[in-house]
C-alpha cells in the first residue's frame, strides 16, 4: 500500500477553514430566511408542512380537551418576528450540533425548545383528518 504524505501548511488549512464557515454562516442564514418567509408569509407552512397537512401557529397557552386533541390559545398567524425567532433558534440550534427536535420529548404536546421560546406550535391544519 502507498501513503501519500504532504505536508500541511498551517496558514493555507486557517483559511480554508475561514472560508468554509463563511459558507456554512451565508447557508444557514439562507435557511432562516427561506424558513421565515414560509411560515410568516405562507399560511404557517413549509412545503414539507404543507405536504403533511401541518402549520405553525402562535401559543401562549394549550390545553388537552382529549386524546390527541389540544386546545391552543391564542392560535393565530405567526408575525414576522416569532417566525425569525423561530427560525434562528431552531437552524442555528441544529448548527451547533444539538439536536433541538429531541426536546419534544420532554415537552408538553410534543412542543420543541424553539417553539416555547417563540410563542408558537405546530398543529394540523383545518380541514386535514
Amino acid at each position: 500500500m502507498h501513503y501519500i504524505i504532504e505536508e500541511i501548511d498551517e496558514d493555507t488549512s486557517m483559511e480554508d477553514l475561514q472560508k468554509m464557515m463563511i459558507v456554512a454562516l451565508i447557508y444557514r442564514l439562507l435557511v432562516c430566511f427561506y424558513e421565515i418567509i414560509c411560515i410568516w408569509g405562507a399560511g404557517g407552512a413549509t412545503p414539507g408542512k404543507f405536504l403533511l397537512g401541518l402549520r405553525v401557529v402562535t401559543c401562549d397557552t394549550s390545553v388537552l380537551i382529549a386524546p390527541n386533541r389540544v386546545l391552543v390559545i391564542p392560535s393565530s398567524n405567526v408575525s414576522i418576528t416569532t417566525s425569525t425567532i423561530r427560525a434562528l433558534i431552531k437552524n442555528f440550534s441544529i448548527a451547533s450540533f444539538f439536536p433541538a427536535f429531541i426536546t419534544l420529548l420532554f415537552f408538553q404536546h410534543n412542543r420543541t425548545a424553539y417553539d416555547i421560546v417563540a410563542g408558537t406550535i405546530v398543529v394540523r391544519r383545518n380541514g386535514i383528518r
